[in-house]
């Protein structure tokens, strides 16, 4: 899935490509994309995504990078447009905006950046690529060639599934003929990007000189991909002019030193974490230690607290937990790794105390809503969980993860239509309409179905059958 995810990212920010290029795969009859045209063609990109190993689930991570994303959004000019950040598992230094709003960033890139400030600066960019629609202008610029091109592209994106070596080698192909049309125009979305972005940090209360270090260190990484990349990246207009325009642009700005937050350095340390092995992400804080660092300092005591669970050396967990507490008393992810490692020693009733105490502090979170919920289920207090999860429902309407667990929930007391319901909503808004209404048909048959939840169970069925009526439909005009 790497190879497809690179694949689809034909304009992304580094190293390789961005998405401005991406298939619409049931075809497009004009130069542009409408904002719904937009919208559906990113969802159906994130279908794909989202069900891949190399997409990064973990909610705390996600909302950390939501929250740095719409903080900058909050001050980008977007108007109504809505942004999903997501991350995925990868080492390279890369990230990408897909049509809709949609905008990802790789593992690599969140360890690589030395402050908070370089990663707002890159998503800056990214946002201001969403906010200019510079995936519609490429395409009504490229109106004579768009059609074939994006035609063979899906062609690639899909033989990327059994032969990623000859994928790569028809996306090589496909864009020889196109890339030296694009360069001049993709290089004005690259500077109107960083313009955009620079006024967002400002505004946003970040450091705009963090844009320009990170890009730097973009240029030397990509001089030591160069030897091996294939031609359309080395076409990247990542240039020495572009970093010096950032440079120019910084000179009338007054200097501003803007510290990391907590939760940046926290971040970094839990993916760090998570990232690798138990033993060897005990190994790396402990290297550090001996080199010299401060086994005091929060990062160093949450990374290594974390990786110590992870081991399950638990005793001394409880001792590194002591002192970080002392040093970040009331922090999200200090209340969480509290109740992981009373849930990984099979403490499950001191679990689901220390979930209730954090969700006391920071109700809102929806990585706390998981831990809970799934400790309840996994203690068999399947209708406390049920009753927690329906209540966050009322209040988060699109978490399809809830979902998943409303449908556990139900699975555990036995309620056979409820579960492949709650299980169709999951499915619903994750974008996978088809499968929903196999869940729908399926809680039809159930046996233990009442007048009403039948009735209300065939309504959302015919809801959801013209949902995929109407996208056909679309699909079918378009290729007309």
């Amino acid at each position: 899935m790497k190879r497809l995810i690179s694949a689809l990212l034909l304009l992304s920010l580094t190293v390789p490509a961005r998405p401005d290029d991406l298939p619409e795969l049931g075809d497009i009859s004009s130069a542009t994309l409408s904002p719904q045209q937009e919208q559906a063609l990113g969802r159906e990109v994130m279908l794909e995504i989202r069900s891949d190993r190399d997409y990064f689930s973990d909610p705390f991570t996600a909302d950390y990078l939501n929250a740095l994303g719409y903080k900058l959004v909050a001050n980008a000019g977007g108007g109504s447009q809505a942004f999903e950040f997501f991350v995925v598992r990868d080492s390279t230094l890369n990230a990408f905006a897909l049509p809709g709003g949609f905008v990802g960033v790789h593992t690599g890139l969140l360890l690589a950046a030395e402050s908070e400030s370089e990663l707002a600066g890159v998503l800056a960019h990214e946002i201001a690529h969403v906010t200019q629609h510079h995936q519609a202008r490429m395409m009504e610029a490229q109106s004579r060639n768009t059609l074939p091109m994006l035609a063979a592209l899906a062609l690639a994106i899909l033989a990327a599934r059994n032969s990623p070596q000859g994928a790569q080698a028809a996306i090589v192909g496909t864009q020889a003929g196109a890339i030296q049309s694009q360069i001049n125009f993709t290089r004005d979305n690259e500077r109107e990007a960083d313009r955009m972005g620079l006024q967002t940090l400002v505004k946003s209360g970040f450091d705009p000189r963090g844009m320009a270090s990170f890009f730097e260190r973009m240029q030397k990484y990509t001089r030591f991909y160069e030897t091996n990349a294939p031609a359309y990246l080395r076409t990247h207009p990542l240039t020495y002019e572009r970093i010096a325009d950032i440079e120019d642009r910084l000179q009338g700005l007054p200097y501003r030193q803007v510290p990391d937050s907590i939760d940046f350095q926290l971040m970094r340390a839990r993916l760090r974490v998570l990232l690798e092995t138990p033993r060897d992400a005990v190994q790396w804080y402990d290297s550090r230690i001996t080199e010299g660092a401060d086994p005091l300092t929060p990062t160093i005591l949450y990374g290594r607290t974390l990786a110590l669970v992870r081991a399950r050396r638990f005793a001394e967990a409880h001792q590194e937990l002591a002192r970080l507490k002392k040093q970040v008393p009331d922090h999200l992810l200090v209340y969480q790794l509290t109740a992981q490692l009373r849930h990984d020693e099979g403490d499950l009733d001191g679990a689901i105390s220390a979930w209730k105490d954090a969700l006391a502090h920071q109700p809102d979170s929806r990585g706390l809503h998981y831990g809970y919920v799934e400790t309840l289920l996994e203690a068999g207090q399947a209708q406390a969980a049920l009753d927690f999860v329906s209540q966050r429902l009322q209040i988060t309407h699109g978490d399809d993860y809830l979902y998943e667990l409303q449908a556990r929930a139900y699975a555990a007391l036995h309620k056979e239509l409820l579960q492949h319901r709650a299980q169709a909503e999951a499915y619903v808004n994750r974008g996978n309409i088809s499968a929903a209404v196999d869940q729908l048909q399926i809680a039809l048959r159930s046996p233990d179905g009442d007048f009403y939840s039948l009735s209300s169970t065939e309504a959302r069925l015919k809801e959801l059958r013209a949902i995929m009526d109407y996208d056909r439909q679309q699909r079918g005009g378009r290729r007309g």
